[in-house]
């Protein structure tokens, strides 16, 4: 049976400039995926491609065994069966809650529209607000108008292009996790553009990293968090640091924080060069018994403390420590490594 949605090779290009090179991905019916990477990294045009707003320059796009876009033939939008959520809402101002929705569904009968809309109105739990307009509604309400309305029409596939950031950060967590559990209820698949990595994580079954106009790796949000496929991915997904190591012969990992031994199999034969990704919570201070290294500053997170650290050889590194102790600067300290499960990499070449 063939996926929902498949991108095979796409390449796209605005004049001589191409925006995209060789991207592929696919995700299955009742799917959430999110794309995901710094501005200017080619996501949004991957969401156009998909939406046909754009012809690609090569490859294709396919919703299940059709192919809706390729240099010879592109489906129009209007004919993909998609719903579109987009970052200004869009929403008619001259037009009630209740006609905003109702604007798509052509074809449908006055009960059946009016059917409809309240269903999506009873579904993003705004039963009661059809006579509005939506200057009267927050921006919160006015978002769950968007999305009743792309939903209305039952799409196979729902596309949303930073659907949340004009929204603050509370009401963007909380609107994620709402927006999920309505799509699920659903079973509708949703695919989402967005720059917010927390966002990403809350609300995706799988994440394409994007970056240089390529998916640099399309998994589930625990695959790129534990098993990042290349340094950016791991960098991306959370700030962390690299360290050169080789394996021993215990299959441990010698670096300039120590000889590290982790619980999981490292993957890697003895003698082999290795890059280790340490990220700020895999490490933590004490008295005694780790690598020395000197406290230069500390920033207070409630819960925790970043501290930078200069290490013995002169780098600085970060760590974030829990609990209430605080480490004053200049303190003399031992640093450790927690980790459990090794973030390993090959050692670049001489060429690269």
């Amino acid at each position: 049976m063939a996926a929902l949605l498949s991108i095979e090779g796409l390449k796209c290009a605005y004049q001589s400039q191409t925006v995209l090179e060789d991207v592929a991905l696919s995700m299955e019916q009742g799917e959430i995926a999110c794309l995901l990477g710094p501005s200017g990294c080619g996501k949004t045009t991957v969401l156009r491609a998909i939406a046909g707003f754009i012809t690609p320059r090569a490859g294709r796009v396919c919703l299940g065994e059709q192919v809706i876009s390729s240099p010879d033939q592109v489906v129009p939008p209007e004919k993909r069966g998609m719903g579109m959520v987009f970052q200004d809402y869009a929403l008619f101002p001259h037009l009630s809650i209740a006609d905003n929705i109702a604007f798509g569904l052509s074809g449908l009968g006055r009960a059946e529209k009016r059917r409809r809309v309240q269903d999506v109105l009873d579904l993003v739990e705004l039963p009661d607000l059809s006579a509005r307009y939506p200057h009267e509604l927050s921006g919160g309400q006015q978002q769950r108008v968007a999305l009743a309305r792309a939903l209305a029409p039952d799409p196979r596939l729902l596309l949303m292009d930073e659907p949340f950031s004009n929204l603050d950060t509370d009401l963007r967590r909380q609107l994620s996790q709402e927006v999920r559990d309505i799509l699920k209820r659903r079973g509708i698949a949703a695919i989402m553009v967005t720059h917010d990595q927390q966002e990403a994580f809350t609300i995706s079954d799988k994440i394409g990293i994007l970056s240089a106009g390529k998916v640099q790796q399309w998994d589930t949000p625990e695959n790129l968090y534990y098993r990042p496929a290349t340094p950016e991915v791991a960098a991306f997904v959370g700030k962390g640091e690299l360290f050169k190591g080789r394996i021993n012969q215990d299959l441990a990992v010698e670096t300039e924080l120590g000889v590290l031994e982790f619980a999981e199999p490292l993957g890697v034969g003895c003698g082999q060069d290795v890059q280790l990704f340490l990220r700020p919570g895999d490490l933590y201070l004490g008295q005694e018994g780790g690598i020395v290294g000197q406290v230069i500053s500390s920033e207070f997170q409630g819960s925790q403390v970043l501290y930078r650290v200069r290490l013995h050889s002169g780098r600085e590194i970060e760590v974030l420590e829990q609990g209430m102790h605080r480490y004053a600067e200049g303190e003399q300290l031992q640093v450790h490594v927690t980790a459990h499960r090794p973030i390993l990499f090959a050692a670049p070449s001489a060429a690269d």
